[in-house]
């Protein structure tokens, strides 16, 4: 499934049915939409499938498919009920799994950093509800003091209600003092953790703990949970709806853990979530692909320069991010998500940020750290939230620690079996005798989780995403039935307004049919890009960010995600700053082996299967690249920054291959030389930024450095090369494997 069988966008993306009815698919396929054909009559449900007691009739259609739903040809009554088919199998065969619906939803749902609403309680919030923020969002530089009116603004002199700003000595003074007891409250979690002396999984002190909040806390907290779920259940049902999409994408950055180095590349969490999640959206008519552009550490990358090229690694038009950088994460890992949250709602389809954690506390997903329930709260309108490992294990109850004392590790290097499964899903299709099927019981193969381990990740996405699809579906149908018929255009659409061509008869009085071909002509004719503006979804727009926490407002307060070129593999958007010249630069990318970061345990597994097939599944997809060049010889490597994008003036460039080049090959190498439309840039005015691989050309606008209607960065090597000079003793030169512009 997915990118699994080759290299590159798109790759193996063939599917076939799965080979046996109704299990979990091996992975030749996710199933197709026509395995869910919606039944001849609409029969009426019992009452535990109908929460939100839709007013329906015994008998809806004969043919649910002539049912439409407002303008819409691709998606209609037929749609839902072949969707909810398919969404409700998945769901009741992960409750079923893992022993029950209370115990599936504990692990999967509410082991989560931040709490969902997608029970009963579940409450559609509109733009209004998404917009409220809570008090500790408010703007800190109103005096809160006891002169204050009853709505938290400070009475003036002839201006009641009016707030005070606070002099800027003032308001400095205030959020010094927020941040030392925040800094106090950090410490205290991680002595208290540390005292502890728990094996296994540390436990940690939850922050936010609804059974210890007041009525103005608790309130707060739901509103929150309303507006997080909202998000997400806005995300798919404007998926399914949109007459110009065609394929949901969710899109992964992160490291080797991402990558699944350790494994085959098969058994990564993607690919077994893109196998797992796949019919949901198959019945839809679409198809769904989940990027996993996870780099190992062998090429110096980490969170904090990768995130600056989501638009380039990832699909710029991706439904919903992906984060994983667990065990890269030192000193204030805060900042690198916040920005990519906030970069985020600079891309086309706005999408969430789910952070998934390797490990994780066994009583909170890093609900114990401060920075992290910031974020939760700051954000939740926009959908941020995260998934621990462990957290999800340890929610469904097993005794971990009490295994523990009697010599039991399941989190231990290559131990199979997580207390509740043996092996995987697919595992347990495998002949006992087969040698893969122990391998895929691995839980953890060292601090890489196995195939089991991101099982439970899989299905925690999985199933959240199916549940909110099943909630999507509910309101759609509420709708339908409503007897006010309102407009289904108007929950879904800031607009209510069409794309041209979106419902038109090609005659009047026509038959409307379903055409196959419909979608592929739209899309054809319409760019996606023209159609943001009638698909802008019912939350706050991106001019409506909340103020910064934690990143630098010069860099993560902007109008644009940052633009980048990546020449690492894989990157499945597009690159951002082209090329104007290369002269004789040349592109490099390491060709690996297939069993390159499989491991020792799959890589014996899989030669003796002698199966070119396999191969390609196991093979991972990242490698190290860039441009290089030695000598003089090699002329000007000329990029045209995008400066009409550029509102911040950022622009550095990261070397290959390593994590220390920066200083060695920019910084202290007399030999490489750049410019900005001419003028050669001052090296002491650069530094290592962000991570210790990349240089910060430029930091800022300011001074001499404007913005110009043209922006040419060029690179040039002046070393020589002498032929009197050993090999050994001639320069390294230089390889780029990222430019960004911000």
């Amino acid at each position: 499934g997915g990118n699994a069988g080759g290299v590159g966008p798109g790759a193996g993306r063939g599917r076939s049915k799965a080979s046996k009815p109704g299990a979990f698919d091996l992975g030749q396929g996710g199933g197709a939409a026509s395995s869910y054909t919606p039944p001849t009559v609409y029969v009426e449900p019992a009452d535990d499938t109908n929460p939100l007691d839709i007013p329906r009739p015994p008998v809806y259609s004969s043919k649910a498919e002539e049912v439409r739903i407002g303008h819409l040809e691709h998606f209609n009554m037929g749609s839902i009920l072949r969707v909810r088919a398919a969404a409700e199998k998945l769901v009741n065969e992960l409750d079923e799994y893992y022993g029950g619906k209370d115990r599936a939803t504990a692990m999967l749902v509410g082991s989560w950093q931040a709490q969902w609403m997608l029970g009963e309680d579940f409450e559609f919030l509109d733009e209004e509800g998404m917009r409220a923020r809570g008090s500790d969002d408010d703007d800190d530089s109103v005096e809160d003091d006891d002169d204050a009116d009853d709505d938290g603004r400070r009475r003036t002199q002839g201006q009641p209600g009016v707030g005070r700003r606070l002099d800027k000595a003032k308001r400095a003074e205030k959020k010094a003092k927020k941040a030392a007891a925040k800094l106090a409250e950090l410490d205290a979690n991680h002595t208290t953790a540390k005292n502890r002396k728990k094996k296994g999984a540390k436990e940690g002190k939850v922050l936010v703990d609804p059974d210890g909040m007041d009525e103005d806390e608790l309130a707060l907290h739901h509103q929150r949970r309303k507006q997080r779920t909202t998000k997400l259940v806005t995300t798919v049902a404007r998926a399914l709806l949109n007459p110009l999409q065609d394929k949901f994408v969710i899109g992964t950055i992160g490291s080797s853990v991402a990558a699944g180095h350790d494994n085959c590349h098969y058994d990564s969490y993607e690919s077994q979530l893109e196998r797992t999640l796949f019919p949901v959206f198959a019945a839809g008519s679409m198809s769904l692909i989940v990027q996993n552009a996870g780099e190992g550490g062998g090429c110096g990358d980490d969170h904090k320069n990768q995130v600056f090229c989501i638009t380039h690694d990832v699909s710029p038009d991706v439904d919903i991010i992906h984060y994983s950088w667990t065990y890269f994460e030192k000193g204030t890992p805060e900042v690198q998500r916040e920005q990519l949250i906030r970069w985020a709602q600079m891309m086309p389809k706005r999408p969430m940020v789910h952070h998934l954690v390797a490990r994780g506390k066994s009583n909170t997903c890093e609900g114990d750290n401060a920075a992290n329930v910031e974020l939760d709260g700051r954000y939740a309108p926009y959908g941020y939230n995260a998934f621990c490992i462990q957290t999800g294990l340890y929610a469904g109850g097993h005794d971990y620690d009490g295994e523990l004392e009697e010599g039991i590790n399941r989190f231990g290097w290559q131990f199979q079996g997580d207390g509740y499964h043996n092996t995987t899903r697919y595992g347990e299709l495998l002949d006992d005798g087969d040698p893969r099927k122990e391998s895929l019981g691995t839980v953890y193969r060292n601090w890489h989780p196995g195939p089991l381990g991101f099982q439970i990740a899989s299905d925690a996405f999985s199933y959240v995403y199916a549940t909110a699809v099943l909630k999507a579906l509910e309101l759609m149908e509420k709708d339908i039935m409503s007897p006010d018929k309102p407009d289904i255009w108007d929950r879904w659409f800031r607009r209510t307004d069409y794309p041209p061509g979106v419902g038109d008869d090609e005659e009047e009085g026509s038959a409307r049919r379903r055409d196959d071909g419909l979608l592929r002509r739209r899309a054809q004719q319409f760019d996606l890009s023209r159609s943001h503006d009638w698909l802008e979804e019912h939350i706050p727009p991106a001019s409506d960010l909340p103020p910064p926490l934690f990143c630098d407002p010069l860099y993560c307060t902007v109008p644009h995600p940052p633009s980048c070129t990546n020449y690492e593999e894989p990157t499945f958007g597009e690159a951002g700053i082209p090329v104007q010249s290369m002269g004789g630069w040349k592109e490099m990318v390491d060709e690996n082996k297939w069993s390159n970061m499989v491991g020792k345990v799959d890589t014996k597994i899989i030669k003796a299967m002698h199966d070119p097939q396999w191969e390609r599944r196991c093979k991972h997809l990242d490698a190290c690249g860039g441009v290089y060049a030695q000598f003089n010889t090699a002329g000007q490597l000329v990029y045209e920054l995008p400066a009409s994008r550029m509102t911040a003036g950022l622009v550095f460039v990261c070397g290959c291959c390593g994590k220390n080049v920066g200083q060695s090959m920019f910084l202290d190498n007399d030999g490489v030389v750049f410019r900005l439309n001419g003028r050669v840039l001052d090296k002491a005015d650069m530094d290592v930024y962000p991570t210790r691989k990349c240089v910060r050309l430029l930091k800022g606008f300011g001074g001499d450095y404007v913005r110009e209607d043209t922006m040419h960065l060029t690179v040039e090597i002046t070393d020589v090369d002498d032929p009197d000079v050993a090999y050994e003793d001639k320069p390294a030169g230089v390889k780029i494997s990222h430019i960004v512009a911000l």
